[in-house]
């Protein structure tokens, strides 16, 4: 029998490291999320979880989830990403577990039997029959434009490469710049206030609004880890085909769009995929290469691209998720080594600038406050050692702490144990100017750190997810330019304008897109339509407003 929801009430059998275990069939044509709800007495944390169509899923999250601590959880057969929204809700304090289809999805999963049990599922249900075909494409829906073979595949990219060599406008310059509207020169990209917008400048003084797509590469590494059946014909062995295998630890991922060029182009098949690549992206006006694309088409395809840092520092101690210790010597000492990779671009007059990192984890829990992050565990660190001297120089004594939290503390060191969930909700005034201190640090000194290495191009930021808390702009002064993702319909003028008047910036967006769902894989991402008439639309729609706010001076499709 199903249930349009699922609600498993606590009972006394249930211990901090157990898992909870479900089954949902999606009925719809395409990918569903599901919701699923650790409810606390006053709190509930939050983890979205989608799955695929016509496939019975087992899903199995652990009750572990609702600490927090860890933001994507391990993918299971069956199923997308897991998604964890909120933090901090203690096992002892979890009454129960909710799971239902998130708005509009209502009528569309069935769920069967569910359980907190001790133990993880030894296996996953698959589907009746095979879901992708031999060029790894749905193989359960149709649409136009569909491969039928590979012979159409090879036919089409030779026809591709044989065309006229595709051009940028005649009024644009090499980069991409609007030659009509021109700035001082200055060998390198910069950005400038013309005292109505602000603009990127291109090399040449020309006026530049950076078109970005992210993700230009041929690399398309698939987690295939429990779910090879549903692949027909089979993948290739990886004894015989080594390159096209990545295995960490259990996961196995294949590279299926390395192995669809291979067969499609031959044993010369990357350097027409760089010619391809470099057509296409001149063809469909792009002027920026952007995020995590292949570096060799950066340095060869002669159109201005940002740099993708790579492991921005951490230390031994994190304070919650991916944020380190900040006030530790390492976090400085790793700072400095993280900005050595920007050696090899500070002469690159191609490079716009670079991200120094995408979304940190932690950012993602709405009003965080890293102050009483630290003190509600008892951890030691450099960042708590700081914290605690900051509270005896406002304070003074342990006493007049007392006074001002309504607590009863003996001695100072009393704050190194885990301080009580009720006495720190009087002390947020402290611990969120902690917050703030400790976020400039974590963007000040890589930052510092890369404008040592590379005086020559834009420091980017940090292309947060979204901005919940004015602290996350601390550190600004030490960026070129503030960066966000964006995956709304149109950005929010009033947002951007707030965001340029706080931190004297112009503004980069480093992601945005609206897939379709008619077409191809059976998700269209975060934003999506129905149709891909309806995706082309929107893309315009997007573009044309995010062109018109005048602190934005870029937009990068996801």
């Amino acid at each position: 029998m199903s249930t349009p929801f699922l609600h498993l009430a606590r009972t006394p059998e249930w211990q901090p490291a157990d898992v909870v275990v479900f089954q949902a069939t999606n009925t719809a044509a395409v990918m569903v999320n599901l919701d699923v709800a650790f409810v606390g007495e006053a709190s509930e944390v939050h983890v979205r979880v989608g799955i695929f169509p016509g496939w019975p899923t087992r899903l199995a999250l652990p009750l572990q989830a609702a600490s927090g601590g860890t933001l994507f959880l391990p993918r299971t057969p069956g199923r997308f990403k897991a998604v964890v929204q909120g933090a901090n809700l203690a096992f002892a304090d979890l009454r129960a577990v909710r799971v239902v289809p998130t708005k509009g999805a209502e009528d569309m999963v069935v769920f069967g039997t569910a359980e907190v049990r001790h133990d993880w599922p030894a296996d996953y249900p698959l589907p009746a029959e095979p879901l992708v075909d031999e060029l790894h494409q749905w193989r359960t829906r149709d649409w136009p434009g569909k491969a039928r073979n590979l012979a159409d595949v090879q036919a089409s990219l030779q026809t591709e490469l044989a065309g006229p060599e595709p051009q940028f406008p005649a009024d644009w310059s090499r980069y991409g710049g609007w030659r009509a509207k021109t700035f001082a020169a200055t060998g390198y990209f910069r950005a400038e206030h013309d005292d109505h917008r602000w603009w990127l400048v291109d090399p040449e003084g020309c006026a530049f609004w950076s078109m970005g797509v992210d993700c230009v590469r041929s690399s398309v590494p698939v987690n295939v880890t429990g779910i090879e059946e549903v692949f027909s014909p089979p993948l290739p062995d990886a004894g015989e085909q080594p390159g096209l295998w990545q295995c960490s630890g259990s996961e196995r991922h294949f590279d299926a769009g390395q192995h669809n060029l291979q067969r499609a182009l031959g044993d010369d098949w990357r350097g027409q995929w760089l010619d391809l690549s470099r057509r296409r992206l001149r063809q469909y006006r792009f002027n920026t290469i952007g995020n995590w694309s292949d570096r060799e088409l950066q340095r060869r395809a002669g159109i201005p691209y940002v740099f993708t840092m790579a492991g921005f520092p951490s230390a031994k101690t994190a304070l919650f998720r991916d944020f380190p210790d900040v006030f530790s010597p390492e976090f400085a000492e790793n700072s400095r080594r993280f900005a050595a990779q920007l050696a090899e671009i500070r002469a690159d007059r191609c490079v716009i600038g670079y991200f120094m990192t995408n979304e940190p984890k932690w950012a993602f829990v709405n009003g965080l406050d890293l102050g009483n992050q630290i003190l509600r565990g008892d951890q030691p660190s450099a960042s708590r050692d700081v914290l605690l001297a900051d509270l005896r120089a406002k304070y003074g004594t342990i006493a007049a702490l007392n006074a001002a939290w309504e607590a009863r503390f003996a001695e100072w060191d009393d704050l190194r144990q885990a301080v009580p969930v009720a006495v720190l909700a009087r002390a947020a005034t402290d611990t969120e100017a902690f917050t703030r201190r400790a976020v400039e640090r974590f963007v000040s000194l890589p930052a510092q750190a890369c404008r040592e290495v590379d005086p020559n191009h834009l420091n980017l930021g940090l292309r947060w997810a979204w901005i919940h808390s004015d602290y996350q702009l601390a550190g600004h002064e030490y960026l070129d330019a503030f960066s966000i993702n964006c995956y709304q319909l149109r950005p929010d003028p009033a947002m951007i304008a707030s965001l340029v008047a706080k931190t004297g910036k112009p503004v980069v967006i480093g992601e945005y897109h609206i897939g379709s769902l008619d077409r191809g894989l059976p998700s269209g991402g975060i934003r999506n339509t129905r149709t891909l008439a309806e995706s082309v639309n929107a893309y315009r729609y997007y573009v044309e407003n995010a062109a018109a706010i005048p602190g934005l001076v870029g937009a990068h499709y996801f």
